[in-house]
């Protein structure tokens, strides 16, 4: 199936985890002094010019594919992409390794959902006390209910593995 069957002309598919896969790779390059693209594209196996398209949601002869995706984010470490792409479904993305948790971190995990969830009350306020949400408004209090989403669901997941390891 054709790509441009699924998208309108003017459509741009995506195109938050475009934005997010080019900031990893930018973020990486900085982090690793690296000045020019060539050298990542050759630590991904491909060329400067076919990462450039890759990275570029209106090109889309070349759209950015799974295996692109794994590549950028087994080289980078930064799992970005990851969490955009389970962001557009709804979804958290939670590292299994931070699963394996002692009680312990409980303590912890439900003070920094604390925080996150009051981030959440602070900005909602704020933006409601003049009867009216703008757009940049409306993105701030949706960025810190996926903040809050994510601390409480890594904090139910490491409850949940607990109770699990717990009880064998």
């Amino acid at each position: 199936m054709n790509i441009d069957k699924l998208f309108g002309k003017d459509e741009i598919p995506n195109y938050g985890i475009y934005e997010v896969a080019h900031q990893v790779v930018y973020d990486y390059m900085k982090k690793n002094d690296i000045p020019k693209i060539d050298e990542v594209a050759a630590k991904l196996g491909t060329t400067s010019g076919v990462l450039y398209r890759r990275l570029n949601p209106q090109d889309m002869t070349m759209p950015l594919s799974m295996d692109s995706v794994i590549a950028i984010t087994h080289l980078t470490g930064d799992m970005r992409i990851l969490e955009a792409m389970a962001k557009v479904f709804d979804q958290v993305l939670i590292s299994k390794t931070k699963a394996q948790a002692k009680s312990s971190d409980i303590n912890l995990l439900v003070d920094i959902a604390n925080m996150e969830n009051g981030d959440v009350f602070r900005v909602v306020k704020k933006a409601i006390a003049d009867d009216q949400i703008t757009p940049e408004e409306r993105e701030e209090i949706l960025k810190e209910i996926d903040e809050a989403q994510k601390a409480n669901a890594e904090l139910k997941d490491r409850v949940l593995h607990l109770a699990i390891k717990d009880q064998e």
